[in-house]
């Protein structure tokens, strides 16, 4: 299942690489059977780590999750 077209993955990569600036999310991530949204603002070299905010249950968490 493809999560990310190159354009949007581009996008998180130019983000990653400027850790210091405050970054809009760029993708939408959401669990259709349940809760859960992840809003992705970078994407780390390795291709699989972003970085952002993501509410589970109520309890929002800003850190690193993978998605792939």
């Amino acid at each position: 299942m493809i999560l990310l077209t190159d354009d949007l993955r581009e996008r998180l990569l130019a983000n990653g690489r400027d850790p210091g600036a405050d970054h809009v999310p760029v993708v939408k991530f959401f669990n259709p059977l349940g809760e859960g949204v992840w809003l992705a603002t970078e994407l780390d070299a390795d291709g699989d780590t972003v970085f952002g905010l993501c509410r589970v249950q109520h309890k929002p968490n800003y850190g690193e999750h993978k998605v792939m």
